[in-house]
């Protein structure tokens, strides 16, 4: 509470003397953003961390074209204390989101980014609890963590299904598509039953790996074998007795 008491003051912009080297301070506040971004400040404060990065833009351009002086100072003050604003509502963010914040981090390790819209979908809902916690509003972040923590695990585990078993889903759908579950039932069956093995397994053990991967190749051998003899079995058809 203290600290987002602090976070709602007027921001403190410190004026910067004329003697100091504009560009060596530019590019302080370039290495300053970076590692902010690496420590995840832009989605832990996105609006701060998004106007600081502005005043960085705006200091480099004012440079480049020539602008006076006291401007560009101006520029990189203001940066400066915008992410100094956006690490103490980081600081926040981190208090009072921790379960957001680690579903969000395993969803991304399991490769969830890659997703498409649904990892987006999730990404927006998080950014709305770390907006209401810029605004102030506590109650909101605290009250939307567990739906949007929940939403990301969701897709870590979608993510590791996919790492595992989607190239057996992958081939026991083209079987589908080629009709194969006519031409070789019991392999379709045998290959289906492997994956759904291994599905349940994940959704029940997502991070027994050793185990969760020797069941996936299982499944995916079950797979590739299903297509090799419906292939042979298509030969038959036109064989001489």
């Amino acid at each position: 509470l203290m600290l987002l008491a602090c976070a709602g003051q007027q921001l403190e912009v410190k004026p910067i003397s004329k003697s100091e080297n504009p560009q060596e301070l530019i590019n302080q506040l370039d290495n300053d953003i970076a590692l902010a971004y690496k420590n995840q400040l832009n989605v832990l404060a996105p609006t701060w961390f998004g106007k600081s990065n502005s005043s960085l833009v705006a200091a480099k351009k004012g440079l480049e074209e020539g602008d006076q002086l006291s401007k560009i100072l101006d520029d990189i003050a203001t940066g400066r204390a915008q992410l100094v604003r956006a690490e103490e509502i980081a600081r926040v963010s981190k208090t009072t989101l921790p379960n957001a914040i680690k579903a969000r981090n395993l969803a991304r390790d399991a490769g969830a980014t890659t997703l498409g819209r649904e990892y987006t979908d999730a990404e927006e809902r998080f950014l709305k609890l770390t907006r209401a916690i810029e605004n102030n509003d506590l109650n909101y972040a605290q009250r939307n963590q567990a739906g949007v923590a929940g939403g990301f695990r969701d897709l870590e585990l979608r993510a590791i299904k996919v790492r595992t078993i989607g190239e057996v889903r992958r081939l026991i759908e083209d079987a589908e598509d080629k009709g194969l579950q006519k031409i070789a039932p019991q392999s379709y069956s045998a290959a289906e039953k492997k994956l759904a093995e291994a599905d349940a397994f994940i959704t029940q053990n997502p991070y027994q790996e050793e185990k969760m991967h020797r069941l996936a190749a299982e499944a995916l051998f079950m797979a590739q074998r299903l297509h090799v003899i419906a292939e042979q079995s298509q030969k038959f058809k036109t064989m001489e007795p």
